[in-house]
């Protein structure tokens, strides 16, 4: 253009008014184009946006949106169907349901969340940026999920109490005709849960069932094997049933891992006393049913020969052996130990009881105070420093009248050595690792009534108990039995019998266990708290601004039981400014220990008792009320 200009102006000018021109018609039809574009996109952004609305209104997502308050600002038809006719728009969320912090509590982590929400299954996406929650009803899925759980494989062992036993007593036609009805009793039984049963030998069957089966007997407590029991009773045929059963843990799992685990199960309820079941899944709490009933005495001392035996084997294998009862030791416990410490050093193998004399109470007292034991201290009792230097990789322990190491006096000496328990308290699941032997018989009155049989069972004569030690045997005894009135077998007396004879002397004992006056008043005080819960029991609240002596508060629960009307007996007291005891005890037809037990504690069948810390006496009734509603006990 400058050319044409430099050449002919005219040119110029014509070729510069046609460049102005086409800049002109480009500018007005780039405007235009912008706007339709705007319009365009403007359009196309309301569609989507009414498309996504729509979308958010008709989908089967439930949604709801909440402005800055946490009010309800938009629901769409799909949630407002979870609410049925309630006016949700302006309402605090926290005001909509009583399950509605079901939904606030889902983390704002970006992912889907299962939640169970007004009777249904929902899995939730809560989006804070958008101020969202996002619900998609998954019950039929999750139901698909827990069927296929249910349907998951039990494995049990179904045991026949003292079978062999009894089935040796009957004659030949007896035998058959009472196996005959028990074998159509267990068939009937299992035909109608369809579960698979398969007798391995005389005693013992296979259970096969699903995860289902195993709710229903649950829910039901076990009822049939009770039934069971309570027929053969009827025919005067004292066989009871004792199972232990085991279920998946999770989802993978094999059948060698279910077997062993009901195995084990299956040990823990013989350990207990048999007549009951156990449910337990590996490394779950165990579930308990049944043995409310006294397991039977065995019908001869075979097994304590036996044990006795395989005891010796033991102590001949160790260089020396410390002895262990529980903490804040009893009569029982005390004397079970004096008589395993005769046995060891009458094998010339160095023995300790290991004690704590803080916790000494006043009938442990006066029986330490023998002159036999005051001119020996140091050979029969150890303090717990002292044990650490009395004892050597090849010392055995042995614990009497427990088993759990957490009441163990010795309860830190146990690793790395083997143990020997002589126990008669129905077994828990805390149990030491490195056991050679083990001897719990919760059919016995009492740990001395067992240690007791060894000596009876002794041939050579030069193995016996001298006065102190036959008394300290005897007290065990006594007060473990509350003077022959509870727990007590033919073979009880047969030990009281044997002890006599050997010179235990009643009127030691009973200096031993003589009370203070005041004592005795506190007991009377804790009387006249009583008051009845219905079938059979009654409990004593005392005071929660006094500290009651334990051996007071089972003497008080001992007495209750002489009351009219009462089976089972329960003492609350504050045992510490931290720590609140119940001690309760029963006849035998009620099992106070798996009440115990719910509330952190255990014993025995008719003798058991729990501490609780950081609560009130008043709280504590509160529990023990809850678990006897929920065992159906009042």
């Amino acid at each position: 253009m400058l050319i044409a200009f430099f050449w002919k102006w005219q040119i110029g000018l014509l070729m510069l008014i046609l460049v102005i021109a086409f800049v002109a018609i480009f500018v007005v039809n780039v405007n235009g184009f912008l706007e339709e574009f705007n319009a365009l996109a403007s359009k196309l952004t309301e569609d989507v946006q009414a498309a996504e609305e729509d979308s958010l209104y008709r989908s089967p997502i439930a949604v709801l949106l909440y402005d800055q308050e946490y009010r309800v600002k938009w629901v769409n038809p799909s949630l407002q169907q979870i609410f049925g006719q309630q006016n949700l728009l302006g309402e605090l969320l926290a005001n909509l349901d009583e399950h509605i912090h079901d939904i606030l509590d889902v983390p704002t982590d970006k992912r889907w969340h299962l939640i169970f929400f007004k009777d249904r299954y929902y899995r939730v996406l809560h989006n804070p940026e958008k101020q969202a929650f996002y619900l998609i009803d998954f019950t039929i899925e999750q139901d698909a999920i827990e069927k296929r759980k249910y349907d998951q494989l039990v494995f049990g062992y179904l045991y026949l109490d003292d079978y062999n036993e009894i089935i040796e007593s009957m004659d030949d036609q007896q035998a058959a005709r009472y196996e005959s009805d028990l074998i159509s009793e267990l068939n009937n039984w299992t035909k109608a849960r369809q579960i698979y049963i398969k007798r391995i030998d005389d005693e013992r069957f296979i259970l096969l069932f699903n995860l289902k089966t195993l709710k229903q007997l649950e829910d039901e407590k076990f009822i049939h094997i009770n039934q069971i029991r309570e027929s053969s009773d009827a025919r005067n045929v004292p066989i009871s049933i004792s199972l232990g059963i085991a279920y998946p843990s999770s989802d993978e799992y094999s059948i060698d891992e279910l077997a062993k685990q009901a195995s084990l199960n299956l040990d823990l309820a013989l350990g207990r006393g048999g007549d009951q079941v156990v449910v337990r899944a590996k490394d779950d709490k165990a579930r308990f049913y049944g043995g409310k009933t006294n397991p039977s005495e065995r019908r001869t001392s075979i097994r304590s020969k036996l044990v006795y035996q395989a005891l010796l084997n033991s102590i001949e294998q160790a260089d020396q052996v410390l002895i262990s009862g529980h903490k804040i030791p009893d009569m029982d416990s005390m004397g079970a130990a004096l008589g395993i410490h005769k046995i060891v050093t009458q094998m010339k193998k160095p023995a300790r009881v290991v004690v704590n004399e803080a916790e000494f109470n006043n009938d442990i007292m006066h029986l330490v105070a023998s002159p036999v034991v005051q001119k020996n201290w140091a050979q029969y009792f150890v303090t717990h420093e002292e044990a650490k230097e009395f004892m050597t990789d090849r010392t055995l322990v042995i614990l009497v009248d427990h088993h759990r190491p957490s009441l163990s006096e010795a309860q830190d000496l146990l690793e790395g050595h083997d143990v020997v328990i002589i126990d008669h308290h129905r077994r828990s699941e805390e149990f030491p690792s490195q056991t050679v032997l083990t001897y719990i018989e919760p059919y016995a009155s009492s740990t001395s009534e067992l240690v007791t049989e060894f000596f009876s069972n002794e041939r050579d004569t030069t193995n016996v108990l001298n006065k102190f030690e036959a008394t300290a045997l005897l007290a065990g005894i006594i007060v473990d039995t509350n003077n022959f009135t509870l727990r007590t077998g033919s073979r009880t007396f047969d030990a009281a019998s044997y002890l006599k004879s050997r010179g235990a002397d009643t009127t030691q004992i009973q200096r031993m266990l003589k009370e203070d006056l005041s004592f005795i008043k506190v007991r009377n005080d804790l009387i006249e708290q009583t008051e009845y819960l219905g079938k059979g029991k009654a409990v004593s609240v005392a005071p929660d601004d006094e500290i009651y002596d334990n051996i007071v508060a089972a003497q008080t629960a001992d007495l209750m039981l002489s009351l009219t009307d009462v089976e089972a007996s329960f003492v609350i007291y504050r045992r510490s400014d931290t720590s609140v005891g119940i001690s309760a005890r029963s006849l035998g037809t009620i099992n106070v220990q798996t009440t115990m037990e719910k509330l952190g504690g255990g014993g025995h069948l008719s003798n058991a008792a729990t501490q609780m810390s950081d609560v009130s006496v008043e709280e504590a009734y509160q529990a023990l009320i809850d678990v006897l509603k929920e065992q159906e006990e009042i």
